[in-house]
């Protein structure tokens, strides 16, 4: 069972075998912890993709491509797209105790300045409701 510990605000995670909210599947999937309370977690998911194209963030998301993003210098190695349209997410702590430790891979602590720009992207998304707004700025805003 996971410990709390792996889900920290700006931590990029890896599940293994993740299992979709939609009952649409389960895969491998990275996730970003935006902000972290005792008893819940926001988190946002990401898409690797080698599509070249950009995304205009109002519509879809956000894009990083051949930049290091994490404190221990961790890249994507393809296009990654972060799309906020029913992507962003308040889950409980406790529903993540589902995946064993092993399946949970620490991948990185996101750079500061890389999460700052994550969420002002968010926060000029069209997909962003005001609840979401209002702890994602109060996130920024501790950072």
């Amino acid at each position: 069972m996971p410990t709390n510990d792996n889900y920290q605000e700006r931590y990029l995670l890896r599940i293994d075998d993740y299992e979709f909210q939609d009952s649409e599947g389960v895969r491998d999937k990275f996730l970003i912890v935006l902000n972290r309370n005792e008893e819940s977690a926001y988190i946002i998911h990401t898409l690797t993709t080698s599509n070249p194209n950009g995304f205009n963030p109002k519509s879809l998301g956000c894009t990083t491509k051949d930049t290091i993003i994490g404190e221990n210098g961790y890249t994507f190695k393809k296009d990654t797209f972060i799309f906020f349209n029913n992507n962003l997410r308040k889950e409980s702590i406790s529903s993540f105790s589902k995946y064993a430790v092993e399946n949970v891979k620490h991948k990185d602590i996101l750079k500061k300045e890389i999460f700052k720009k994550l969420i002002d992207c968010m926060l000029n998304s069209d997909f962003i409701t005001f609840e979401q707004a209002d702890i994602l700025t109060k996130t920024r805003n501790k950072i």
